[in-house]
């Protein structure tokens, strides 16, 4: 097989991505798209927090009217990363590196569907795929109407795991593992949802591989041996993306428990609200808007029609055709069915009773399991001799045709809704009033009785003026029984001196209390520490659950800061761990590969 930059179906099913493209090149921001907003303000705390050396901010200092929220503790920081590298690193506004990771991922798109669809098809199919990947209405959707960076961003990536897979399993070597490995860790530290998705998707589709290397061999017992020892190379990779992907992985996993639920699953988040129609998924119509309930949501559901007629053809060659991809055809066909159903009332049971289900928050967004198999599906009526690849041009006119089919039945679709600049923009008071007005980004942790509506920490974001400190002064007394007065302030911790008149005495601060936060008592003079604590639920106050910290009698520096857990460090380790694992397996394959290739 030629190297991929030397296949003209390549560069041609890259250069068919601009129509794509094109709507985020244009003039103006679409801030009126679901998560638009969401995105400039995930980027802009990044940024912040960079700023003070924080390369990994668990805690935003800014969310809940600057009480703060363990945001990226508990959700996939890739896109976010990746937007705020391109902040800083090119000629970029916070709604530009927006942009420009939603170009990157429709690059990633595209590239991870051709590489995948070549092993499995070969080359004309594979430029077909692609294009159907980028071009699916649920793609679209989720980029010019939802704005969803980091789903969008791992749907990208998705392919180059399935790719991995199949080499994993059916050419298993140890860089084929690693690259397994990579690509999984990849998606679980993009997007929480599309990881929990891809994890089944991928164990099933390494052992409907598997079955298939397995399905000749004579006995049952050979079948079963011959199928276990198919399917441990995946299954090996897929370990070790996730022990990858650990640091974030474990900690959002058992610490999510610490933060207020009904946030993020009540409300207008009630999924019984949100099923799709099966009118909806065949309906052309396209807008903006938000879901709601009902048969008429401003946006679409659509499954696209031209790639959903391919589907069907490719269906019906499933029935009529005895092929070696019978298998994989038919693996997803049932996939394409499978992310229809979640997504309509007929699974209410399975999103009632399976809590893995319901995590998606909407039952449309298994419409992204249903993007993927559309888009393996759409080449399989190109599939008649497999294997057999030809330059010859009429050869190439059938792909050709088809990849132009796909762009233009999507080609009504290919806009963003760009407006002005909402009060404040791209800006902390920007972000404050889009907390008040949306009551979005006002996430609360587990000691809250409250969600909170506003802070003082508002006003001065607001009046545009530095937060020096987050201690609640409007509390202490500032005499002989309890007074403070700010040392250093950063987004992660603060120091103050602290007079206390009893052992009674506790400084109360603006910032919610998760798992993390820990006092230091440090002598004043030398600034040796004297005493240190995990601070509990117990050192909260109501309404908002803030820090209520306990000192002792006496003169004292207080350090408040937020740090790795338990949890946190032992995952930190595995992660470690994994890290040099894959850097082993990568060179041992690299010189094993090398040595075959040298050998007569």
């Amino acid at each position: 097989m030629k190297p991929f930059y030397r296949s003209a179906s390549f560069w041609m099913a890259t250069l068919l991505t601009l129509f794509a493209m094109a709507p985020l090149l244009r003039p103006g921001y679409f801030w009126a798209a679901n998560d638009a907003r969401h995105d400039v303000y995930f980027i802009l705390q990044y940024n912040i927090t960079w700023g003070e050396g924080v390369l990994f901010p668990r805690w935003s200092p800014d969310w809940a009217f600057g009480y703060g929220y363990p945001f990226f503790n508990l959700v996939a920081p890739a896109a976010t990363f990746l937007g705020t590298v391109l902040y800083r690193t090119l000629p970029l506004t916070l709604e530009g590196a927006v942009e420009g990771v939603f170009i990157i991922s429709v690059l990633l798109s595209a590239w991870g569907m051709w590489f995948f669809v070549r092993d499995w098809l070969g080359e004309r199919a594979a430029l077909v795929a692609a294009v159907a990947y980028v071009y699916v209405p649920y793609h679209l959707l989720d980029m010019y109407v939802r704005a969803a960076m980091g789903e969008t961003l791992a749907l990208a990536l998705l392919p180059f795991a399935l790719w991995a897979v199949r080499r994993a399993t059916l050419r298993p070597s140890l860089l084929n593992i690693a690259g397994l490995a990579l690509s999984y860790a990849a998606i679980h530290l993009t997007h929480n949802f599309v990881a929990l998705m891809a994890t089944p998707l991928l164990l099933a589709y390494a052992a409907v591989l598997a079955l298939g290397v397995v399905w000749s061999r004579t006995g049952w017992r050979a079948k079963l041996a011959g199928w276990v020892r198919t399917i441990l190379p995946a299954i090996a990779g897929l370990g070790l993306g996730l022990a990858l992907a650990a640091f974030f992985v474990f900690p959002a996993l058992l610490e999510f428990r610490f933060v207020r639920s009904d946030q993020w699953y009540g409300g207008y988040y009630n999924f019984h609200d949100h099923f799709v129609y099966l009118a909806q998924l065949f309906d052309p119509r396209w807008g903006f808007g938000i879901s709601t309930p009902g048969p008429d949501d401003p946006i679409s559901y659509q499954l696209g029609l031209a790639a959903f007629v391919l589907a069907a053809v490719a269906f019906w060659g499933w029935l009529r055709k005895d092929s070696r991809f019978r298998l994989e055809i038919g693996f997803w066909l049932l996939a394409l069915l499978l992310g229809v159903i979640l997504t309509t009332a007929l699974a209410a049971p399975l999103w009632d009773f399976v809590p893995f289900v319901s995590s998606a928050q909407f039952p449309w967004r298994y419409l992204a399991l249903a993007a993927v198999a559309l888009a393996a599906l759409a080449p399989a009526v190109l599939v008649q001799n497999p294997g057999e690849e030809s330059e010859n041009g009429r050869d190439w006119l059938a792909p050709v045709l088809l990849a132009g089919l796909l762009i233009l039945s999507s080609a009504p679709y290919l806009r963003t809704e760009a407006v002005e600049p909402p009060p404040g923009g791209a800006t902390l008071a920007g972000l404050m009033e889009f907390e008040r007005s949306s009551d979005e980004m006002t996430g609360m942790t587990s000691t809250a009785e409250e969600v909170a509506t506003w802070s003082p920490l508002a006003d001065l974001h607001m009046a545009g003026l530095p937060i020096d400190s987050q201690v609640d002064y409007s509390l202490t007394p500032q005499n002989e029984t309890l007074a403070v007065a700010a040392r250093e302030h950063r987004v992660d911790s603060e120091t103050v001196w602290v007079h206390a008149g009893d052992d009674n005495q506790r400084v109360p601060f603006y910032r919610q209390w998760f798992p993390g936060w820990t006092a230091t008592i440090l002598d004043p003079d030398s600034g040796a520490e004297l005493d240190r604590v995990a601070l509990t639920e117990a050192d909260t106050r109501s309404p908002y659950g803030l820090l209520n910290v306990p000192v002792p009698a006496g003169d004292h520096l207080l350090r408040i800061s937020f740090e790795d857990t338990p949890i946190r460090i032992i995952s930190d380790w595995l992660s470690m761990l994994a890290l040099l694992a894959l850097v082993a397996l990568a060179i041992v394959g690299i010189v094993s590969a090398r040595r075959r290739r040298s050998t007569p």
